[in-house]
């Protein structure tokens, strides 16, 4: 009974440990996909800011965004349906970038027309942030909420 009672705590404390560890895995995968979808749809509505094509907004017709915040939103919002499991993002979790050749790094900021003004080989590319916390308190009071991120790059279409 003696050792059980010594071993115990070390035994719980791997165990929640690797619940933890999967909980961050999984949600980190979570967090690629959804900027896999989010840049897959940006890179589609990308070539139809601002249009006035009759088709916009009809049944099999493209989705056309008034502007770059519309785009990002749109992009939000895809990410959002990949997160399920977890909170939602937000829109200061969310980055969009349009450059002309290269995938963004730093701040993760490009200027406003870029998203507008661009050519067929242009990229469009987003990042999602979300912050983890561990549920088992030792582990949490080690290591304490951990910020991942997942980011995709896809060429504008």
């Amino acid at each position: 009974m003696v050792e059980f009672a010594l071993i115990l705590p070390f035994f719980l404390l791997v165990v929640f440990g690797l619940v933890d560890m999967g909980r961050a895995v999984y949600l980190n995968s979570t967090l690629s996909q959804a900027a896999r979808e989010a840049a897959r749809l940006a890179s589609v509505e990308a070539s139809w800011i601002g249009s006035t094509d009759p088709s916009c907004g009809t049944t099999g017709g493209p989705v056309c965004p008034a502007d770059v915040d519309a785009l990002k939103a749109h992009a939000l919002d895809a990410a959002n349906r990949m997160m399920a499991p977890f909170d939602v993002i937000g829109a200061s979790d969310l980055q969009l970038s349009c450059d002309a050749t290269t995938t963004p790094s730093g701040d993760w900021t490009s200027p406003p027309q870029a998203c507008t003004d661009h050519a067929p080989t242009d990229l469009v590319s987003i990042r999602v942030e979300a912050n983890f916390l561990p549920i088992t308190p030792i582990i949490g009071q080690l290591i304490g909420p951990l910020t991942l991120s997942g980011a995709a790059t896809m060429i504008i279409n």
